[in-house]
């Protein structure tokens, strides 16, 4: 089967100055491009962010990840995809030039620095690693949705380029795996530079992420279970920690527990998918609990907590997260729904924007990732270690049952509870 990718621009800016007698005298002054854009070193560094600020788009959207979980219900307006329903299909597929343009910009990237002369290997050591592990990271998200994908990795600057058939997904994960490699071994630094960009740390995260989906649905088993519960601990070698409380973790921006993440400001760009939790005035002001409820002029009230979320809270009465993770709307008394109370932006005095950032990787994920590898060994006591690990933070009593599928079960409530409303569920 083949797939057709569409074809992505490589022009960067165009700059013009008209000088003219009459007004459609037009004289190019310069044309930047693909092909001459790259004159110094310093145009490395602004193309990677540009390719970061594509990759927060990308994660602005939780149509296959957690609308496809059981944690959301419909609220006052229709904004579900059709993918809330398990409907997948050719017709209503993922952006593929969107996608597939992320990874454009990373192989171009990676063609032209190769041979560019640096004044500093540090600085172009840093970039190259950052291309790798946003490609890794893009064709990570595609095969965990569609398995067999195109498998791209030049650029595409010929509109006749041939179509690329899809590849078996065990060799976007072989590629997946290398380009992770590639990163580790470019990085400089061993501990994190900017938590907005990829680290060696994150990628750690990223490749812990990568071995647990292939360990436990490519049917690599124990190797890639080891090979995560490895890179978590490499992790835990940097400087991330637990925050003290859960709330405080979504009250400062790149604090302490966070691994990786991406920023958002009101003047930059600002996140449908937070809108859609969103209450709107119009409807919840004559709320009993109005000044507490996350409101704003965009809302789009559109994802509430299912009776299965508040289900996996109601296990334990006394969890320190509740507060922090959801909201009830009372009307008159009366409970109508419950609302997400996480990543609810800033309040300005004209409205609420959702701008919060971002999290794509924390300590306590990996914390859980670690326990469910361990769990899927058959290594209950050190499952239970990380697990608890969590369950401590969130003031519940710790886990003590050993059997390995009821533990194993504990572990996917724990993320749950734990990473709820942060695209983890599928």
């Amino acid at each position: 089967m083949r797939t057709k990718i569409l074809k992505y621009s490589l022009v960067l800016f165009a700059l013009s100055i008209i000088s003219c007698d009459k007004i459609l005298d037009v004289t190019i002054r310069s044309s930047i491009t693909g092909q001459n854009y790259w004159q110094n070193e310093g145009d490395f560094n602004p193309y990677m962010t540009g390719i970061y600020a594509r990759y927060r788009s990308h994660m602005d959207d939780m149509s296959m990840g957690e609308d496809r979980s059981e944690l959301w219900k419909q609220g006052y307006n229709a904004r579900f995809s059709s993918y809330w329903a398990q409907s997948i299909t050719p017709g209503n597929t993922v952006d593929w030039t969107s996608y597939y343009g992320t990874i454009g910009h990373c192989n171009l990237l990676l063609e032209k620095i190769e041979s560019f002369p640096f004044n500093s290997t540090v600085n172009k050591n840093r970039i190259k690693a950052e291309a790798y592990a946003m490609r890794a990271t893009i064709y990570f998200y595609l095969a965990k949705i569609w398995g067999d994908v195109p498998l791209v990795l030049k650029s595409v600057e010929n509109e006749n380029e041939p179509l690329y058939p899809r590849s078996p997904v065990v060799e976007v994960f072989t590629q997946i795996n290398a380009d992770i490699t590639a990163a580790l071994g470019l990085f400089p630094e061993t501990d994190f530079v900017d938590k907005y960009r990829f680290s060696k740390p994150s990628v750690y995260a990223l490749l812990a992420d990568v071995k647990m989906w292939s360990g436990k649905v490519l049917g690599g088993g124990a190797t890639d279970l080891n090979a995560a519960i490895a890179a978590i601990t490499e992790v835990e070698k940097s400087t991330a920690a637990l925050m003290t409380t859960y709330a405080s973790i979504f009250d400062s921006r790149k604090n302490s527990e966070i691994i990786f993440s991406l920023y958002l400001n009101r003047s930059e760009f600002t996140s449908g998918a937070y809108t859609n939790a969103f209450l709107r005035f119009d409807t919840s002001s004559g709320a009993d609990n109005a000044l507490d409820l996350p409101m704003s002029l965009v809302g789009q009230q559109a994802y509430c907590l299912s009776t299965d979320a508040l289900a996996l809270f109601a296990k334990y009465p006394t969890d320190k997260r509740i507060a922090r993770t959801y909201i009830p709307e009372i009307m008159k008394g009366v409970i109508k729904n419950y609302w997400p109370n996480k990543f609810t932006g800033t309040k300005y005095a004209d409205d609420r924007i959702p701008d919060s950032d971002f999290i794509i990787y924390r300590l306590s994920d990996m914390f859980l990732l670690k326990a469910e590898a361990y769990a899927a060994l058959g290594q209950i006591d050190n499952a239970l270690t990380y697990l608890n690990k969590v369950k401590t933070r969130a003031g519940i009593a710790v886990y003590t049952e050993t059997n390995k599928a009821l533990v194993e079960k504990e572990i996917l409530d724990e993320r749950g509870r734990e990473l709820f409303h942060e695209n983890k569920r599928w």
